[in-house]
């Protein structure tokens, strides 16, 4: 506690659910329905029917493309805008039925395992939501947890004009149109959208024994005696949250609720502790929680039982309501999970040192490295530091003593990413809590260095494959993403030399050159390409000839 480190608690797992069907339903929050033998229950009030997510049209300019056959179709996903499209580009999502102002809209947004996590402020791009109505398109409010389709979540809905029918194409494709047009356009790959559901249904691992304040006369589980600190077994399986009910001769009745450390609790407070281990309940004694009277039955009450760890479902296993009177059907479609057991001290331990280690100051290397790739949203693939009077040297600026280069290489698919502006600014914010204060830290794009390969090889056998195989493997050893310190290095004409001769099929090497292309890096005397320290080496192009 002294370290702020608190043993993490069981949670049940929770998700979504959609509700199929045409007809008029109103589903009570704490509806039962199943995954197998796996109880859960509706965590809100749900009315209407299914409003179905029935179009997707990427717009570029005044034209559309249809692409409502690829979102959300066995698992797939459709690209939506294009990162270095300069033309206006919009997504319009169509609907079976009209949009309400507070509908929210989940949209399922294929995961950057790569991306770092970020917070609700991130964004890549600038969004404008509108709606099709009877004058035309309308600026619309709306709350995007999705931070403009970089992760999956809810666009909730706010004031909004009445919607009507639009058909862009030639009649095709008439729906109830809600169309994000992209105003800024700072993407870094493009983002792909899945399946559209309307007003999903909260739903959570848990079933519901008895409600807050009901009591059961097989939930009475003993009698108080009046002394400090008493304790109680309570084994109910699977026991999740629940409060208790003191009910003395007269009727009168006294509510304790949970509290994970009576040591915090005042000696007026009603309150009481449970040790899951021991599947005890504890009073206070009177200076932290109150003592109750004697000669009073103790009554469990809202009791919910939860299998937390072992609650989790995937995607489709929860599919039928316990009422039969519901006239619908539900599916999951993304698996419900998040549950969990309370932490063991064992691994609470591991987490605590992990914790406890965490650089917090950037002084080596390894610091800026480390922290750098952590900035919040971005995908980094590499990092160098240099200091800055060497980068000076290298690029013929003046740089101070105290100033650290840090060279990124954004992850993408370009041959040769530059590191864009926005980038550039987020990396600066985010590491200027961790600058020493006499230290100047300066962002820069990596640089790349093109590397040709000009020869003649004989073969033992010349075929398309052994050549493929030749330049394949000239490929490889050339590549930065092999190489474990890729800035910097050198291209060495000797060790490609003998490992080209050393080459399954390749007879003898015969003539052998290497060529750079580029400021960003220089030849010596013995035909090596030597990268500047904040280079990388790309494989420009082959000029071989087999015989």
């Amino acid at each position: 506690k002294l370290l702020g480190i608190q043993q993490q608690e069981r949670r049940a797992a929770d998700g979504y659910v959609v509700i199929h069907g045409d007809v008029q339903q109103e589903i009570p929050k704490g509806t039962r329905l199943f995954a197998g033998d796996i109880s859960f229950e509706t965590a809100e009030e749900w009315k209407g029917s299914e409003n179905r997510f029935c179009s997707f049209l990427r717009q570029i300019e005044d034209q559309y493309l249809d692409l409502t056959a690829f979102a959300g179709t066995d698992g797939e996903y459709a690209d939506i805008f294009q990162p270095e499209e300069q033309a206006a580009q919009a997504v319009c999502l169509g609907f079976s039925k009209p949009l309400q102002a507070e509908d929210r809209i989940y949209i399922c947004v294929e995961y950057q395992e790569r991306r770092n996590p970020f917070d609700q402020t991130f964004r890549l791009g600038t969004l404008e939501w509108q709606v099709f109505t009877e004058e035309g398109w309308k600026t619309v409010e709306v709350e995007d947890e999705t931070c403009g389709f970089l992760r999956s979540g809810f666009v909730t809905l706010k004031s909004m004009a009445p919607m009507a029918v639009w058909s862009p194409m030639f009649g095709n494709g008439r729906a109830y149109y809600l169309k994000a047009n992209l105003q800024e356009n700072t993407y870094d790959c493009c983002p792909r959208i899945g399946m559209v559901y309307v007003n999903p249904l909260k739903v959570i691992q848990q079933h519901t024994v008895c409600k807050d304040g009901e009591l059961l006369p097989e939930l009475l589980i003993g009698t108080t005696d009046g002394c400090a600190g008493q304790s109680l077994l309570f084994d109910y399986p699977y026991a999740y949250t629940f409060s208790l009910v003191v009910v003395g001769e007269d009727g009168e009745v006294e509510s304790y609720h949970y509290a994970e450390d009576l040591e915090e609790a005042g000696y007026k407070d009603r309150v009481f502790t449970y040790e899951e281990e021991t599947q005890s309940i504890r009073f206070g004694d009177g200076i932290h929680g109150v003592i109750p009277r004697q000669n009073k039955d103790i009554y469990v009450t809202g009791l919910l039982c939860s299998l937390c760890g072992s609650g989790n479902v995937q995607a489709g296993e929860l599919n039928r309501f316990e009422d039969p009177a519901i006239r619908a059907s539900v599916s999951n479609p993304l698996p419900v999970d998040g549950g969990q057991d309370a932490e063991t001290i064992r691994d609470m331990k591991k987490r605590m040192q992990k914790e406890l280690f965490i650089q917090n100051r950037m002084a080596s290397q390894t610091d800026y490295e480390t922290i750098v790739k952590q900035t919040p949203g971005l995908m980094i693939d590499l990092v160098q530091v240099i200091p800055g009077k060497e980068y000076g040297i290298m690029h013929r600026q003046n740089r101070s003593e105290n100033e650290v280069v840090v060279v990124v290489k954004p992850w993408s698919d370009e041959k040769k990413p530059v590191l864009k502006e926005q980038y550039r600014k987020a990396i600066e914010d985010y590491i200027e809590p961790y600058r020493l204060i006499n230290t100047k830290v300066t962002v820069e794009s990596a640089r790349y260095a093109g590397i040709c390969v000009h020869g003649k090889i004989a073969l033992e056998q010349d075929s398309p494959k052994t050549r493929k195989a030749v330049l394949e493997w000239i490929s490889r050893e050339l590549s930065y993403t092999e190489r474990k310190h890729p800035f910097g290095t050198v291209i060495s004409y000797g060790q490609l030399f003998t490992a080209l001769e050393n080459t399954e099929g390749v007879k003898k090497v015969l003539e052998l050159n290497l060529e750079r292309t580029g400021n960003a890096a220089r030849k010596n005397d013995r035909g090596d390409v030597l990268l500047d320290a904040d280079a990388l080496g790309i494989l420009e192009g082959t000029d071989l000839e087999f015989c």
